[in-house]
């Protein structure tokens, strides 16, 4: 498979706010020299990764992988992909169960050298450990998991950063919402943006998880976990420029991406629409 790309958007605000935003989901550990030579060459204010940066997909304990992927198919997922799941398991490479490695540690390493590197939680990262959150803050990556910071930009506006966890916590995300500053999510999973975020009024939220589709045609989609056949969010802006999804830089199923190149994703926000 070729190299990640660098997919450029612009996106206007009505609150002056003017930042470089670059987006990379999806790494699952894999290696990501050819992503970070894309995040030095676009120069970012703040690096997102908006879950399954790392992978950790069973906890010490040991349950069954029946009852693993049982899990995956529980909440939030559409009835009709619970019963196509167990076709697809047929065609997509089939996970076995993993420790953490090395290459997402490493690469949050060298992405903080970069930039400041803020990341959330992906379905992938469910079972990560204490040491792997030890781990993680020492590679210089700041967790947001149901929890927020506020960054600022170099004009000295304020920003309101938050990451909505692969178990969301609605309290929580209410409570962002209220917040006064222009509000930036980190939400791994695009199919909660319409029952959980676009009803809040953040005005941006990014997402990966939905792997561009997987394959892609006619510029849509096919499949995508969470979402099921002919997905709505898969790759690109939408809603007015309040959800931006990436394709991902790594998959995890046993069908190749067609007409879906991996890709870094950077995002102007401009208060007037130049970059």
């Amino acid at each position: 498979m070729a190299g990640p790309v660098l997919t450029r958007y612009t996106i206007s605000n009505t609150k002056g706010i003017r930042l470089r935003l670059a987006v990379a989901a999806d790494l699952h550990d894999e290696a990501g020299e050819a992503a970070l030579a894309l995040l030095r060459q676009a120069k970012p204010d703040l690096i997102l990764l908006p879950g399954d940066t790392l992978e950790r997909i069973v906890p010490p304990t040991g349950l069954p992988w029946a009852d693993i992927e049982r899990r995956y198919r529980q909440a939030r997922f559409p009835a009709a992909e619970q019963r196509l799941r167990p076709r697809m398991d047929v065609l997509r490479r089939r996970r076995r169960p993993m420790l953490q490695e090395r290459h997402g540690l490493d690469f949050l390493r060298q992405a903080a050298q970069i930039a400041p590197t803020y990341l959330s939680l992906g379905n992938h990262e469910l079972y990560l450990q204490p040491q792997d959150l030890l781990e993680l803050a020492e590679a210089g990556g700041i967790l947001l998991d149901n929890r927020a910071v506020t960054v600022y930009t170099r004009d000295g506006a304020a920003v309101r950063l938050g990451g909505l966890s692969t178990r969301p916590d609605e309290g929580w995300l209410a409570a962002f919402a209220a917040a006064p500053e222009y509000k930036i999510l980190l939400c791994h999973h695009p199919e909660y943006y319409e029952p959980l975020v676009q009803p809040t009024g953040i005005e941006l939220t990014v997402s990966g998880h939905a792997h561009g589709g997987q394959i892609r045609l006619l510029g849509h989609g096919v499949y995508a976990p969470g979402q099921g056949l002919l997905p709505k969010y898969t790759k690109g802006v939408y809603d007015g420029g309040r959800l931006a999804v990436s394709a991902g830089l790594h998959s995890t199923a046993g069908l190749p991406r067609w007409g879906n190149p991996t890709e870094v994703v950077l995002i102007a926000l401009t208060p007037d629409g130049s970059v």
